[in-house]
């Protein structure tokens, strides 16, 4: 494990040098648009036949539920069981939920982010994401090289602050954390999904709704397990590596901004990211769909 932990480190180091050396070109908004709209028509592996019901509007900061059925009224039998979904929700029992924990990564848990890793990248969503960053000096060609990169910003652990090392851009987004007051992150529908199968989530109304051809993107407030988080926002349908090639895009592009980005159907919409610096590595610190 030693040996494969220094060669990741100098993988990333040789990352970081060639990007240097490369001049980075300029990312206009209508290259983000137009990429991203054909990253929607092209994601495969989006689960289509989604039946979900909204019910009523709410505003942001009300727990007053305005909404007495769950927001999925029907999910496919199979939708979970993709070549990429199902090595997501593989990673799911990995992470403790406390942002008080600090995370152990085991043999077999990395063995399984390497499986997610290699899936995501064996679709053609991220490969035109690599392309795409490639193209504009953001990332290094090699495929080995852009996987290690995505490792660290992605399934890297930091201290988001308290002292705990309990943290990562994959958990904060596709799991969501809390502690004793609060919820954060939270952005992922098959979490939602599931947690709401089990009793876990109580859907309180929508504030917005925003149809991007097969997948949509929802902004509503949140009750998980008894705690409350004013507004939050799920992309629903979409793949797994839809949301991480948009969010890399992002991060890279328009670190700690709103990206401008197109549905399939060309209905504009946003990605929002924060970039989190720790031990003088830049990781994901937040990123989630917004109007």
């Amino acid at each position: 494990m030693k040996c494969i932990a220094v060669m990741a480190v100098c993988v990333i180091s040789a990352l970081h040098v060639k990007a240097n050396a490369v001049e980075r070109a300029t990312v206009t908004d209508a290259e983000l648009q137009a990429l991203s709209q054909q990253l929607h028509i092209d994601d495969v592996n989006a689960v289509q036949g989604i039946v979900f019901n909204m019910q009523s509007t709410t505003t942001s900061g009300s727990t007053t539920g305005k909404a007495p059925l769950p927001l999925f009224s029907s999910v496919p039998a199979g939708a979970f069981s993709g070549p990429t979904v199902s090595k997501l929700l593989a990673l799911f029992d990995n992470y403790d939920e406390n942002c008080k924990v600090t995370e152990v990564i085991t043999a077999e848990e990395q063995t399984e982010n390497d499986a997610f890793l290699d899936a995501i990248l064996g679709t053609s969503v991220m490969q035109q994401a690599h392309q795409f960053l490639v193209s504009k000096g953001l990332a290094d060609s090699s495929v080995a090289v852009f996987k290690e990169y995505l490792r660290q910003i992605w399934l890297g652990q930091y201290n988001r602050g308290g002292g705990y090392q309990s943290s990562s851009g994959f958990e904060h987004i596709f799991l969501g954390e809390k502690d004793n007051t609060t919820i954060q992150g939270y952005h992922s529908w098959f979490k939602y999904y599931r947690d709401e199968q089990a009793g876990k989530i109580n859907y309180l109304g929508y504030l917005h709704n925003i149809n991007l051809g097969v997948s949509s993107v929802i902004d509503l407030p949140m009750s998980w397990n008894g705690l409350y988080k004013s507004i939050s926002s799920i992309s629903i349908s979409g793949s797994p590596e839809i949301e991480l090639a948009l969010a890399t895009v992002c991060f890279l592009a328009r670190p700690n901004a709103k990206c401008p980005l197109y549905g399939a159907n060309a209905t504009p919409y946003a990605y929002q990211t924060y970039t989190l610096t720790y031990n003088g590595k830049t990781y994901v610190g937040s990123a989630y769909p917004t109007y």
